[in-house]
Parts: structure tokens; sequence; C-alpha cells
């Protein structure tokens, strides 16, 4: 159940077409959103999913997750337990190097958060049992404050701070400071394979869109919550520039970095933001939120559409609402509850369907090992995919409106059964949820799009049928380069 109540438009001064002209150019741009909620003076004009996406979805939220983690710095440093001129090794000792530099020894616990920590990039492993020590031993390279390097390991090290000085989890920690008073009761976030198994707080978390408002609003409201001064003094420092960023980065990435935020382009404006397209923006100015989650490298182009048709479209208070009537409302309900992700389509194929379903396939012999059937499927967001085993085996059983794909993956049995009547089917297999639709790419080819709802993409499969030999392609859904917790596809030939 939303926290907001649903209201027309023009009831928050807000155009009836900001919304619908949005979706128009997000369709038209080719971007895949998977929700929206635009949310003016504490009420809801937009609240969207696009199926198989859907509200009760824990969806991957990425470096949205830094926010939550510097909110927790910020309980941290009202409770007086720790301050944000500490130093980093003096919280570290053990795991720096022999030589530290004066750079390593002046970096404090505000460089972390405001991306300064003197570091010129990234490690390049965050999921290590050594990350920390690894982190240390990066060379520091520039004063403290003065260079920013986005650094989601940086992040990695405040949760690490906050279970030092605290015994809990940052999870555990947050739970009756933040997510107990907000309502926030779905929220989950991977674990570090540390020996203090930190919560990787720096992207590993998955969450609602309810959720991700009702914190975008708690920081849109300097956290304060229902009249209760909950994180006081934090987002004076936390939403405003505390270093400028890269000059040559796009136009709504070069505004600025607070405390684990990015400053907008809006005066005043600020937001969570995370990989892909999951965003909290924070207008402060106009006193409004928008939340979305998504899957596109093209970002900026989805802000831009949000600024050429939500922003615009939002007038001075009393400009819609003071003349409102009936017949001046716009209803958005029924253009909202029919929001969905394009699925497969195509005619229907019996003769082939007959030919691919008269018995199994077996993979070819290969000095290739195949991927398991988790791997294959992919989706980014996902982690610890195991790939141990691999896919021997694999057979297809039609009927009027799907088809079932059985493998045998590692002796077990596995299966996806994906509409073939332009929709997703919703199937679950060994624990996992996953949305699957189907067609014939042409006479003898069957096309597959599963998505893993655990992530945020998945894969399309191409089976292609040459007399007794099965040939696979395999590409993941989202187009982009070496995507976050997203595995390279490994295909062998199958047989009769």
């Amino acid at each position: 159940m939303s926290y907001f109540e649903n209201v027309a438009p023009e009831r928050v001064d807000i155009k009836g077409n900001a919304v619908p002209d949005f979706l128009t150019a997000v369709a038209t741009n080719g971007l895949e959103l998977h929700s929206l909620k635009v949310i003016r003076h504490g009420k809801c004009i937009a609240s969207t999913w696009f199926a198989p996406y859907g509200p009760e979805l824990l969806h991957p939220i990425y470096s949205f997750s830094k926010s939550f983690t510097a909110a927790a710095i910020g309980f941290a440093r009202q409770e007086g337990i720790l301050s944000l001129d500490e130093k980093i090794v003096d919280l570290f000792p053990e795991e720096c190097p022999e030589d530290v530099n004066e750079h390593l020894k002046n970096s404090t616990i505000h460089d972390l958060l405001c991306m300064g920590c003197g570091h010129d990039q990234e490690i390049c492993d965050i999921e290590c049992p050594t990350w920390i020590t690894d982190f240390m031993h990066q060379p520091f390279v520039h004063k403290p404050g003065t260079h920013f390097e986005y650094n989601t390991a940086g992040t990695n090290i405040l949760s690490a701070i906050i279970t030092k000085k605290t015994g809990l989890s940052l999870m555990e920690y947050l739970e009756p400071r933040l997510f107990e008073p907000l309502g926030i009761k779905d929220i989950e976030c991977y674990v570090q394979p540390d020996e203090l198994h930190t919560s990787h707080g720096g992207g590993g978390m998955r969450t609602t869109t309810e959720n991700m408002a009702r914190f975008a609003y708690f920081m849109l409201n300097d956290g304060v919550w229902e009249g209760k001064p909950l994180l006081k003094n934090w987002y004076e420092l936390a939403a405003v520039k505390q270093i400028d960023t890269k000059p040559d980065a796009d136009s709504e990435w070069k505004n600025g970095y607070g405390y684990q935020c990015w400053m907008g382009s809006r005066p005043g404006s600020f937001r969570a933001d995370g990989a892909f397209g999951q965003f909290g923006f924070v207008f402060p100015d106009l006193d409004l939120i928008v939340v979305m989650t998504s899957a596109t490298e093209q970002t900026q182009t989805l802000i831009d559409c949000m600024y050429e048709h939500i922003i615009a479209n939002t007038m001075p208070d009393g400009t819609l609402s003071d003349a409102m009537t009936e017949d001046t409302t716009t209803d958005l309900s029924n253009l909202l509850s029919n929001q969905k992700l394009p699925a497969l389509s195509g005619s229907r194929n019996p003769f082939y369907e007959a030919i691919f379903s008269e018995k199994p396939f077996v993979a070819m012999e290969s000095d290739i090992k195949m991927n398991s059937f988790e791997t294959l499927i992919g989706g980014c967001g996902k982690f610890d995919l195991p790939n141990d085993t691999a896919i021997s085996q694999m057979s297809f059983a039609f009927d009027e409106t799907s088809v079932t794909w059985t493998v045998v993956d590692g002796g077990i049995e596995k299966s996806i059964t994906a509409a073939m009547n332009n929709r997703f089917e919703i199937c679950e297999d060994h624990g996992q949820t996953y949305a699957a639709t189907a067609r014939w790419r042409g006479l003898n080819a069957l096309e597959m799009e599963i998505r893993p709802l655990i992530a945020l993409s998945g894969v399309r499969i191409i089976f292609r049928l040459d007399g007794d030999m099965l040939h696979l392609e395999a590409d993941d859904t989202l187009i982009t380069v070496g995507g976050l917790g997203m595995y390279e596809k490994t295909l062998v030939d199958f047989i009769r």
C-alpha cells in the first residue's frame, strides 16, 4: 500500500499532459522504463509499473544504495558515534600499507562521502575477501577533497565503518532509525565476503519503487518524517555541492557531488542515482520528487525527457488548482494501469513446433563448458550466479499459448514456460521467478526472452535448428558495455 495519496495532477499544479507526454517520449526514444512515481506536496499524481515488473518487486537499485549509506553515516554522526573528520587510517590500521603517504594519512570520512578520498581510479575487485586492504593499498595520489573519482568501494568502506563502530550491519543499523519509521519493510542488501560481512552499501540493494519514493520524500523534507526530525542538519551538508565533478561528463553529472548524491542542473536539486536509471530526483523549490526504475544506458536522455515534460509542466502553486473543476482534471488511471514492456509476437509454426518437440537435444562433445541455466539467463543485478554446472540436455513442449523449455543442468531438471501470444508468462523454478515470452523468429528459429525478476534485465536466446543440429545464440536484453552483475555467455551446439 502506498504512503502517498493519489490525486489528479492539476490538484498539485502539474499539467495533465506532463506524464502522458513523458511516457510517449520514453517510448519514442526506445528507453526501457520499469516504474515511475511523481509526488508533489506529498501527493502522488502518477504511479505506474511496466509489466512484467510490478509494485511488490524488489528491483536492483545499484548506486541509489549509496544515499541510504550516507544516511547511516548521518545518523552515526548525530549519535556521536563518529566524526566526519575521522581519518580512515585510524579506522583500518591493519589494512594500511607499511608506508602511508600524506594523502592517505589525511583522508577522512568526509572525503569518502564526497568521492574525494584521493584515489584516481577504483579498485578492480570490490567483492573479494581482501577488498578493504586492496582499497587502502590503492595509490592515494591526490590531496583529499580536491579530486573527484567515483568510488563504489569507498562507499562500502563507509558501510564497513558503521559495522566497526556499532557491531551492526548497515541494514541492521538503519532498521530502527530509518526503515521502521518510514515503513520500509522490503529491502535487502548483498553482503561482502570479508571478515566484517560488510553490507554492499555502494550498490548492492534491492527494494520497491514505493520505498525509494519514501526515502526521496524523507530527503526532500530534510530528514523530517511526519513532523518528527529523525535526521537533523544532515541534508544541509549531504544535499549541497561538496566537490566539483568532472567537467567532461554528461550534463546532469557535471553539476557537483554532495554526500553520496549528485547535484542536479536545476539549482538546489539533487538525486540518489543508480546505474541504468534507478533515480530519486529531489526538487526542493518545487516540493517535488520523481522516482524511476529502468534498464537503459541512455540515462541522460531519460533525464532530458523528465525535464522537458514533467518539470516544464510543473506550475507555481495555485496556477491550476485554484481554477480546478471536475472538467479540468485529468484522469491518468487507465493510462497508468496499462503500461507494459513489449513482448515478442509472431505467427505460430506448427510444422517446426512438432519437429522441435520430437525428442531431446544433447550437448555436443566439446572442450568448451556450456553455461549453467542461471548464468545463461543472466540478468543485470544478480550476484553469485552458480556456474559450476552446465546444461547437458534440452527439450521443448508447445501448447495453445506457450512453449516450455526444459533443460538438464548438473543432473537437475529446470524449466521455463514462455507465452507465445504477445505477453509475458510468469513462472517459477527452483525458488526463482521468471517472466518469459517467445515467438518464431523464422521458419526454423525459435526466440525466447527470459527475465529473472530479481534482476533488471535478462536474455534473448535464439534456438536455430539445422537438420539434427541445434545452434544457440544469446544476447542480454540490456545493451551495455560490461553491465554490472552480467556474465559472458558461453554456448555449445546441441544435437538429437
